[in-house]
């Protein structure tokens, strides 16, 4: 998504049309999100916006997600058995 502009309305009914009328009319827009103005948090905190140091996680296994994916493999093989076992009773 990008930003790309702002409507300002009375109520939720009207920001809907003015967003698809400015926003939407040429077929420009695949999607449209429409939100309050005081649901928008802007976060400029420099230090939750640095990227970590510590960058395991691009690595194969950084967050162990083998031994999970192989986990979950594996509960999906047991669980596909038993629905297979229970149709063919």
């Amino acid at each position: 998504m990008v930003h790309g502009g702002s409507v300002k309305a009375p109520d939720e009914e009207l920001a809907t049309h003015y967003a698809r009328e400015f926003y939407g009319r040429r077929q420009e827009s695949e999607r449209l999100w429409i939100v309050p103005r005081e649901a928008i948090t802007e976060l400029d905190d420099p230090d939750l916006l640095k990227p970590p140091f510590d960058r395991s996680f691009k690595r194969p296994g950084g967050f162990l997600i083998k031994h999970k994916l192989e986990a979950a493999k594996t509960r999906a093989g047991t669980a596909g058995s038993r629905d297979t076992e229970e149709v063919a009773e």
